[in-house]
């Protein structure tokens, strides 16, 4: 696996943050990550068509057979909205690693909802999107929990949060902060983006200096996902 970048800590910048539940890093490995079910990976693959023969790439210069896709990503099981089913938070596996879905210093991540109907299941992709680091907050809204989205250079850094306003995830804040003699200074506003989409999947974009190419443990679980 190639050599990554330092990554700098940033905290989410706010007055009473709101508790973490799950949080992502570049470089760190997925607390209780596990391989996502091969129709949750098919899923990300026809979604990102750019990047699938690079990922072929990978697969035949380490070996692994052409059913072998999931294993390259690393997922994590949870309730994301309140309806029993379960849900995926997923992202590039560090071993075995593609950089099809890293950047200098990013990672690519999804967050992906099961749906049950006539005892089948299916999934959808709510929300995706690529940076430094990236959190599921205890915060309910809509019934699905709020996000929050990090990316930062050396020099400055933002901190977007996401909500589901009843159809798909739309930005409701964003910090930028600088980096000073004493560390991240500084919660100005940063410009808001246009989230006035109709689609019910939403690609974040906020106004991170260094857009993706292509974990700390939390202070309490996810409610189990039982499936």
């Amino acid at each position: 696996m190639r050599s990554l970048p330092f990554l700098l800590t940033l905290p989410l910048a706010c007055a009473a943050s709101p508790q973490v539940l799950l949080s992502a890093h570049t470089e760190s490995k997925l607390k209780g990550g596990i391989t996502p079910p091969d129709a949750v990976a098919q899923l990300i693959l026809r979604n990102e068509p750019d990047d699938v023969a690079w990922l072929h790439e990978c697969m035949t210069e380490k070996g692994f057979g052409k059913k072998a896709t999931a294993k390259f990503f690393t997922a994590k099981a949870l309730h994301l909205n309140g309806d029993g089913v379960t849900d995926y938070f997923v992202r590039p596996a560090l071993r075995p690693y593609c950089q099809a879905f890293y950047g200098a210093h990013l990672f690519r991540y999804w967050f992906i909802i099961g749906h049950r109907m006539q005892g089948k299941t299916t999934y959808k992709i709510v929300f995706k999107n690529g940076g430094d680091e990236a959190r599921i907050l205890a915060n309910v809204t809509n019934g699905y929990h709020d996000l929050a989205l990090i990316g930062h250079t050396a020099a400055e850094a933002y901190t977007t949060t996401w909500r589901f306003n009843g159809k798909h995830y739309a930005q409701a804040g964003c910090i930028r902060q600088v980096m000073g003699d004493n560390g991240w200074t500084g919660d100005s506003p940063c410009p808001a983006i246009d989230d006035s989409s109709d689609s019910d999947e939403v690609t974040a974009t906020p106004p991170d200096p260094s857009p993706p190419r292509s974990s700390t443990s939390p202070p309490s679980p996810l409610p189990a996902a039982g499936g």
